[in-house]
């Protein structure tokens, strides 16, 4: 009975505090009412923050009690409310924010695999291109390649084309993710997976540079997260937004016109919130300075590129949510253009002409994303949980090409299952002494290989199975001093048929050799990588850190199987690339004025590059060193005028002699196809009034000349002298109504004449392709 009464009295008492409780409930928006995405949302007392992606926060379960909230996004002013709350009170409020002269702090980062990160707390170097950059840029380009080059330092300039080939992150391989789920295929890596989802469902985009393994294998250089657009929070059960626009030519329009349509539809029912969107999108003949067509291959002419995406997510509680989302992604190049072959040699250019192309269109014929999320909270010791499962399944089929015998066209086929499982725990929560631990388990099913259309095999199926737990910890002492420290533990399998390689062709003498039958098998890998970081953030004029990390890679397995020369894949040298990255930089604050710099060196004791030799491609296996830095400057003149500038350099070489030094003789640079010419990028913004924005972008690539000349008067492939180039951009957009945009982008303003880096270090042909001429996009977008 005694224990019967106690019973009751603590119900009685946990029903009363419950009713003393309150809520708090609130939507972000800028000037023009639109939602802020991703602020960081503060409560004090209590510390809490939260991350309000979707541009609402909430906090239930507050005591009677005067509280400070203070909320702050990227390029807006932080806002600080003093919010009272009586006994059993729910609040619900608007914050508007104003545009800011400090866009670098409170920045929150969710690649990081913790629930949310703060940009301060990461010890290396990040870029954030937040939403309204990302609708700047693509007023001129949706293309991703050219975005990212003008927005990311250390990044390489583009290619101008369909194909990201030789465009690497701080010379080594990038990771690209859509929502954390890979689309690149490290197993067999095409260069094709920055475009595979359309630019406008992209809310953002994260870039963590430098080694790590956050992600698993293929990270070698860094990540980039494109982050998909979250549902919209407003008072409409149903909302949406249109965007038309055509684009085409300048100097000779002629069959260059082309369009875009995009339609989304989002809403809030209760618990239950959506966003589905489709676009269709048909490019024109993509013309250079001269008005000539841009040769065909991997081009960017006639294309028609479809995307869907959905969405769908339910609140169970504050503290659990159920999300569901897919996006279809296809990008053909139609076939009506035929290929005009210049010499390399001689200075002429390749273009294309009205014609035919043998074979069937090349492009990203799918790209299936589907995703399944789970996030909890409030699990017991105050543990947070998401579980992400998700599905992959990618096809694209290249260029037609006489490299094979009697011709063919190769795909690289690729499909992921996988299972993330994020735990967030607080360990301390001192005054003067705070840590947390992220941990969880990756578990990944890729099958990749690269047949021909005809179903020859040149790259055989690879099935891997991999499992990996990770660690990290996090901790901050005296709030200013922050230490990220942490382990991965890789262990894959990969299975391998038997398979004859197909005979390989000799660029110097124009013949092919001889196939050779492979004994198939199985590759087991096992590795432990690790990283750690120090960070001191006492100072906003002065936040230095340093960092040492390591990534993972197979070193594109599928190149080693498809040139191998031996009868058994045990004899082939498939050993991992290791990457140790060491990493020191600092970011200043004043006022109006941010500056980053960062300086790294990456080494692998056995990397992985691919080289010509005696005309055939092989792989060779040698220790590698890749060493640069990157400096940015931004600063706000005025509330009307924003500027900016980034200068990135990277070089590397490989240890001929394995001596563990890149002075002698026997040590060679790197080719194009990993070490990019020094880039320049500067903008100015100008935003004279709340209705009117004009952006100008300047890109510039120095050159880079490495390598002698051949006796034949040419140089080796991916060895080629690359020359300087300058490209200005122009966006603008004016608000005619308070839901309707005009927006006008000109690329390449004062119609340069030039050859991109990716047409010159190839050293071949049919790449040597000028870059685009004068071009325009005119467009509207309206919501409702």
């Amino acid at each position: 009975m005694r224990r019967s009464l106690l019973l009751s009295i603590i119900l009685l008492y946990t029903q009363i505090l419950l009713a003393q409780t309150g809520n708090l409930k609130g939507y972000i928006k800028d000037t023009n009412g639109e939602p802020i995405s991703y602020a960081t949302v503060k409560i004090n007392p209590g510390k809490s923050i939260m991350a309000a992606t979707d541009g609402s926060f909430s906090f239930s379960a507050l005591n009677s009690s005067e509280y400070t909230l203070t909320v702050s996004a990227v390029g807006f002013q932080s806002q600080e409310l003093q919010i009272n709350l009586g006994e059993g009170i729910s609040r619900e409020l608007v914050v508007t924010l104003l545009p800011t002269k400090n866009s670098l702090l409170n920045e929150v980062i969710i690649t990081s695999r913790k629930k949310e990160q703060l940009k301060e707390e990461f010890t290396t170097a990040v870029t954030v291109v937040n939403s309204a950059t990302m609708q700047e840029l693509q007023a001129v380009n949706n293309n991703f390649s050219d975005i990212l080059s003008s927005a990311v330092p250390g990044l390489g300039v583009s290619s101008g084309t369909s194909s990201n080939w030789g465009q690497t992150l701080r010379g080594r391989q990038i990771l690209i993710l859509v929502d954390g789920v890979s689309q690149s295929t490290p197993l067999r890596n095409g260069s094709v997976d920055m475009r595979t989802i359309d630019a406008g469902v992209i809310e953002r985009i994260e870039v963590i540079k430098g080694a790590n393994s956050i992600y698993g294998n293929g990270a070698s250089g860094g990540i980039i997260n494109y982050i998909t657009r979250s549902n919209k929070t407003s008072d409409s059960r149903f909302a949406g937004k249109t965007d038309l626009s055509f684009s085409g030519g300048v100097v000779n329009p002629k069959g260059s016109i082309g369009g875009r349509l995009s339609q989304s539809i989002y809403g809030n029912l209760g618990k239950f919130d959506y966003t589905v969107s489709g676009s269709y999108e048909q490019t024109g003949k993509v013309r250079d300075a001269e008005g000539d067509i841009l040769g065909p291959t991997y081009g960017l002419s006639n294309n028609q590129v479809y995307n869907t995406f959905s969405k769908l997510g339910y609140q169970i509680n504050p503290d659990q949510r159920v999300q569901l989302s897919y996006n279809f992604f296809r990008s053909l190049e139609e076939t009506n253009l035929q290929e005009v072959m210049g010499s390399r040699k001689n200075g002429a250019k390749t273009y294309g002409i009205e014609g035919s192309t043998p074979g069937s269109p090349p492009g990203t014929r799918w790209n299936h994303n589907a995703m399944a999320m789970y996030t909890n909270d409030k699990l017991a010791g105050k543990t947070s949980l998401s579980v992400n499962a998700y599905v992959q399944d990618f096809n694209t089929l290249f260029f037609y090409s006489t490299n094979f015998e009697n011709g063919g066209q190769s795909i690289i086929q690729s499909s992921k299952k996988g299972i993330r499982a994020d735990f967030n725990t607080p360990l301390l929560a001192a005054k003067k002494l705070s840590a947390d631990l992220t941990y969880g388990l990756d578990l990944l099913s890729d099958v990749t290989s690269q047949p021909l259309l005809d179903g020859r095999i040149w790259v055989p199926k690879m099935n891997m199975l991999s499992t990996a737990p990770f660690m990290q910890v996090q901790s901050r002492l005296f709030k200013d001093l922050v230490f990220n420290g942490g382990i991965r533990y890789e262990r894959m399998n990969i299975g391998v048929e038997d398979y004859e390689t197909l005979k390989p062709y000799n660029a110097v003498t124009k013949t092919f050799g001889t196939s050779v039958s492979v004994k198939g098998g199985e590759i087991d890998y096992e590795n432990l990588v690790f990283n750690s970081g120090l960070r001191y953030n006492r100072f906003n004029f002065f936040r230095p850190y340093v960092n040492f990390s390591q990534g993972f890679s197979v070193a594109d397995l599928g190149l080693l199987l498809r040139a191998a020369r031996v009868d058994d894949i045990n004899k082939i040298q498939t050993e991992p690339v290791i990457i140790n990255h060491y990493e020191t930089g600092f970011e200043s604050e004043f006022k109006a004025f941010r500056f980053e710099v960062s300086a790294y060196v990456s080494k692998s004791e056995l990397g992985s590059s691919f080289v010509e030799q005696n005309g055939f491609y092989v792989i060779v296996r040698q220790p590698e060193r890749v060493h640069g830095f990157e400096v940015s400057a931004d600063v706000n003149l005025s509330s009307k005028i924003n500027l900016g500038s980034s200068y990135s350099y990277v070089e590397g070489k490989r240890d001929g002699n394995n001596n563990n030094k890149f002075n002698d003789e026997t040590d060679t640079f790197l080719g194009g196809d990993r070490i990019t010419p020094p880039k320049y990028t500067a903008y100015l913004k100008y935003v004279p009034n709340s209705k009117f924005l004009v952006r100008a972008d300047f890109l510039a690539s120095s050159s880079r000349n490495r390598f002698p000349l051949t006796n034949t008067g040419v140089y080796k492939t991916y060895e080629g002298k690359v020359d300087p180039y300058q490209v200005i951009n122009l966006s603008s957009s004016y608000r005619f109504k308070k839901s309707t945009y005009l927006k006008l982008g000109v690329e390449n303003l004062l119609n340069a004449d030039y050859f991109p880096a990716r047409s010159l270090w190839p050293s071949l042909d049919q790449y040597y392709v000028k870059g685009r001429g004068m071009s325009f996009t005119l467009g509207i977008s309206t919501q409702f």
